[in-house]
């Protein structure tokens, strides 16, 4: 019997996690009342993946498989599956993250509802590793609807954009905006989202839909500093150099996006510090010292890099004191936890 052709595609990259993956791809699969399709693209994991994707497979005829032969980087893979996509619809979901119920049924009705809107964008609960919400930033928005350019460009700055595991695209975006630029690495998927917002409008609704885990061994918790901060400021350079973004507007975008970027180059190194990877917080010094003309920010990150490079004690202080810093920050997020915890699934 013939089933009735996919809407949407889950395109799912994955490495060497198939416990992880077997809740990603149930998640989809999950999704009613939306003819779909989930296509998994294995890094050449070399373990039971494949095992796993079989077992889904053999009990239903949505899952598609690819294995590459070789590991050809997680941000390839995600470009490799997105240009693969052939339906109206597509998302794209790391094998750690997991969607939520409705998500895809909530945003095709949203979709269908404005033809010339190219994505969707529902709240992303952001976790950690024990299962505590720490952000879901779409549901600060001022507003729901649709954004137009300029407006829901501007939106997407300040740290504001969706985490696109909660976003659903249209397959036109791909021909229109093209894949993520691969050579950003770290702010890949930031620069995607803002390069489709700057021309095209998109629907924003505070309806959750989606989970990120912040994994501690993933390769966004642990790369070097050179494997993101060229990325933004290359970001920033293709921002500049737009001529098709009118001038006051990316004058000021720019002065926004910089800001964000001085921010996170000194909050990562702070934390880098704070897990003892101090050769990261002096490189952070230096980019905030060389790149952005911060120098008493890169001056404080360099004094307590190099304290605790000497004395174990300043070290142990500092990461108890940073910790300390975190938990209520987290704790002044309970309310996240209490309106969404129900939601989310165990590792």
């Amino acid at each position: 019997m013939n089933r009735t052709a996919p809407l949407v595609t889950a395109v799912i990259p994955t490495y060497r996690r198939p416990r992880l993956l077997r809740r990603a791809i149930q998640s989809v699969l999950d999704q009613d009342g939306v003819p779909l399709q989930v296509c998994i693209y294995d890094n050449a994991s070399g373990d039971e993946t494949g095992d796993v994707v079989a077992e889904f497979a053999s009990k239903d005829d949505r899952i598609v498989y690819h294995r590459h032969k070789i590991n050809i980087g997680g941000l390839a893979n995600f470009e490799f599956g997105m240009s693969r996509v052939d339906t109206p619809y597509f998302s794209l979901l790391s094998d750690d993250d997991y969607l939520l119920p409705g998500f895809y049924r909530r945003a095709l009705n949203g979709l269908f509802s404005r033809p010339d809107a190219m994505c969707w964008a529902g709240i992303t609960l952001n976790v950690d590793e024990c299962g505590t919400i720490y952000d879901a930033r779409v549901q600060a928005w001022p507003r729901e609807g649709v954004f137009s350019p300029p407006e829901g460009f501007m939106q997407m700055t300040g740290g504001m954009a969706p985490v696109w595991t909660g976003v659903l695209f249209r397959r036109e975006v791909l021909d229109k905006v093209g894949t993520f630029d691969t050579a950003l690495m770290g702010p890949s998927d930031l620069e995607y989202l803002l390069r489709l917002a700057i021309k095209y409008p998109f629907i924003i609704e505070k309806h959750p839909s989606a989970v990120f885990t912040l994994n501690s061994a993933s390769f966004s918790a642990t790369q070097p500093l050179a494997s993101f901060w060229p990325g933004w400021k290359r970001m920033l350079k293709k921002l500049e150099m737009d001529a098709g973004l009118d001038a006051a507007l990316r004058q000021k975008a720019l002065a926004i996006l910089r800001g964000d970027a001085e921010r996170m180059l000194f909050r990562r190194g702070a934390n880098a510090l704070a897990a003892g990877r101090i050769d990261f917080a002096l490189a952070a010094a230096d980019a905030l010292d060389a790149d952005c003309g911060l120098i008493g920010r890169a001056y404080l990150l360099r004094l307590i890099a190099t304290s605790c490079k000497h004395s174990l004690i300043a070290q142990q202080a500092y990461t108890v004191a940073y910790r300390w810093m975190e938990r209520r920050i987290i704790r002044s997020r309970a309310a996240l936890q209490s309106k969404y915890g129900y939601l989310l699934k165990p590792a």
